[in-house]
């Protein structure tokens, strides 16, 4: 069959032949995999010859070989939708590995991390932070943190402010709208954490940057309002469409078909926007944010988060926030600033309300990357005052949203700090 002008060298014949595709992924997974790059795929092969065929035909054979992304911007996109899932360790850190591998630098891990905590949630940092440190001590890297910022923290909002007008070309004021009658504490949380703190740094490129939001969001799914917008964003900023393309197209690897296709029906709308066809246009009228709005300052919030930290979390929250003092010691003041700080210091519900609520989410999502900080918080409940009684009935209410499987492994996990604290 003919080539059509369009078409790309995988769609000829003898692309699409099963030999040719196994070949081409083998080499790939060589390049991203490293010295053991065939032992899981052998090992696989233990189980089911076919399974470990489709792996290497489909994955890197099909899509990772595609030429529309390069091989770090692929592993940066895997990343993230691994990170998304929050149950994948052993290929996550696969993965991280294969991003070194290609060319990708510990840089490029770290910063993937202060992403996560924006887009994913802190839990998905507080657990990747070990996956990091293994692979630099596996590889006998040597990685000094960035310097931090030494300014005193009013800028936040700011800087939140441009970060927003640069990275996502949109106004700040038209984000905030949907939210900010609800809660403005959120709609200026949005613009001082996510886009003053995280998006405003510069260790990762816009394109970085908005490749690997999109595979988040797109991983996690059931985020279409925010999906929408960084597609937007993305295509308006100068990202090419093909590279778009292919992050989504890659999300049908790693977290399915359903997913990919809801990305393309996403990007499908976002090309037919007006104001994206025409970027002269402008958006509808909205009051403007306060250009000169201060922020409190880190020292404020450091010292009003220290003091619900010991309130609360105590030293098992301590050992958290410490934990990322030799890779990324500012995800740990982010931990006590924004979480503590701004958030769990608050007056509107009582402590032991704000803990049992914090184990009721944990234990709801029921991954991984959640079993630490659901420890942490059910030693943090009792501290407030919450009964063991009280704490097993959080969780059985959650039995109907969440089932059996997530609620079973939450009751051993309380179980074992229960016993624990009676030692």
């Amino acid at each position: 069959m003919p080539m059509t002008e369009h078409a790309s060298s995988h769609e000829t014949e003898s692309s699409q032949d099963p030999a040719e595709r196994f070949r081409r992924g083998m080499l790939l997974l060589q390049r991203i995999g490293g010295v053991d790059f065939d032992g899981p795929i052998n090992r696989l092969s233990r189980l089911s010859k076919d399974m470990a065929r489709f792996t290497v035909e489909y994955p890197y054979g099909d899509v990772l070989s595609r030429p529309g992304l390069d091989l770090r911007l692929r592993q940066i996109c895997t990343i993230s939708a691994l990170m998304a899932q929050a149950s994948l360790q052993p290929q996550l850190k696969f993965h991280m590995e294969g991003l070194l591998n290609v060319g990708g630098t510990p840089d490029d891990l770290v910063e993937l991390l202060f992403l996560s905590t924006a887009m994913l949630g802190f839990p998905i940092a507080i657990d990747s932070i070990g996956i990091v440190r293994d692979i630099f001590k596996e590889r006998g890297l040597s990685f000094s943190p960035r310097k931090t910022d030494d300014d005193d923290g009013t800028d936040r909002y700011r800087r939140g402010l441009g970060t927003f007008r640069d990275l996502m070309g949109a106004d700040p004021a038209t984000f905030s709208a949907s939210v900010a009658h609800m809660s403005a504490e959120l709609a200026r949380w949005a613009l001082e954490f996510v886009f003053g703190d995280v998006m405003a740094r510069d260790g990762l490129a816009k394109e970085d940057k908005h490749l690997a939001i999109i595979s988040m969001l797109g991983a996690t799914g059931n985020r279409s309002e925010l999906l929408r917008l960084h597609l937007r964003a993305a295509v308006t900023s100068g990202v090419a469409l093909a590279s778009i393309a292919e992050a989504i197209m890659q999300l049908s690897v790693y977290a399915g078909f359903p997913a990919a296709l809801n990305g393309f029906t996403l990007l499908s709308a976002v090309l037919e926007d007006p104001l994206v066809q025409h970027p002269t246009m402008t958006e509808p009228h909205r009051a403007p944010e306060v250009e000169d709005a201060v922020s409190e300052s880190r020292q404020l919030r450091r010292s009003r988060g220290l003091a619900a930290l010991a309130a609360t979390s105590s030293a098992s929250g301590e050992a958290v926030v410490h934990s990322f003092d030799d890779v990324a010691p500012e995800i740990g003041s982010l931990i006590v600033e924004f979480c503590y700080g701004d958030i769990f210091h608050r007056p509107g519900i009582d402590a032991k309300t704000r803990e049992l609520t914090a184990c009721a989410a944990l234990a709801a999502r029921g991954a991984a990357t959640d079993v630490t900080p659901l420890r942490v918080h059910i030693r943090a409940a009792i501290k407030a005052g919450a009964r063991k009684e009280e704490i097993v009935e959080i969780l059985l209410n959650m039995l109907p949203y969440s089932g059996y499987p997530a609620i079973r492994q939450a009751m051993i996990l309380a179980g074992e700090e229960f016993a624990a604290i009676e030692q």
